[in-house]
């Protein structure tokens, strides 16, 4: 494991780390979540439900001096098998001991899956304390002035500040720091991808 340096993210220090080598076992699976909601109207019920399915991919990983990691990978559709030489790319906040996948990069085939910023909300949103603080002060000053106001500003934290931490995880995706891992991670050949990168 590698660290390529540290980004800002809505204030938070995040520190970027990556491991390259090769895959030893991988392991695909997909489950299936299924919700049903029920909504009275009168006597009648009204149900309906609703399904998603969340991709679970684990890859075992050792680097050239035998060093094995595995990682567990939520909804990110890799395209990797056993023999390919990869790099796994993931961010630890400065509040945590671990932190989410962003980015692997399959050297054999050239492909790089980046995980859907909207995938880290619950990394780098403001706690839950702040917002609903946010929104109760709001509530109570605006049930003064007008009951439009209390409707608009019961959604206005959460929208401004799931708004502001997508903005930050756009700009940590898009960091000078990462963009110039990228470069080097380019120059990675899958026969010897832990020698390029020590060069």
């Amino acid at each position: 494991m590698a660290e390529a340096g540290f980004v800002d993210v809505d204030g938070k220090r995040t520190t970027i780390h990556y491991h390259t080598g090769v895959v030893t076992a991988t392991r695909k699976q997909k489950e299936t979540q299924i919700s049903s909601n029920t909504q009275y109207h009168g006597n009648q019920a009204y149900t309906s439900t609703s399904s998603s399915t969340v991709d679970h991919h684990e890859l075992f990983v050792v680097d050239s001096s035998g060093r094995e990691r595995a990682f567990q990978m939520i909804d990110m559709d890799l395209a990797v098998r056993e023999g390919n030489t990869v790099t796994v790319v993931w961010v630890v906040p400065e509040d945590s001991e671990v932190g989410p996948h962003i980015l692997v990069q399959n050297h054999n085939t050239g492909d790089r899956t980046v995980v859907e910023p909207k995938r880290l909300l619950s990394w780098f949103m403001k706690p839950k304390l702040i917002i609903w603080g946010s929104t109760a002060a709001l509530v109570i000053v605006s049930m003064m002035i007008s009951w439009v106001l209390v409707i608009i500003f019961a959604f206005a934290p959460f929208l401004y500040f799931r708004r502001r931490a997508m903005t930050a995880i756009k700009g940590m995706l898009a960091s000078s720091e990462l963009k110039q891992l990228e470069a080097q991670l380019a120059q990675v050949k899958p026969a010897a991808a832990v020698a390029a990168l020590a060069s």
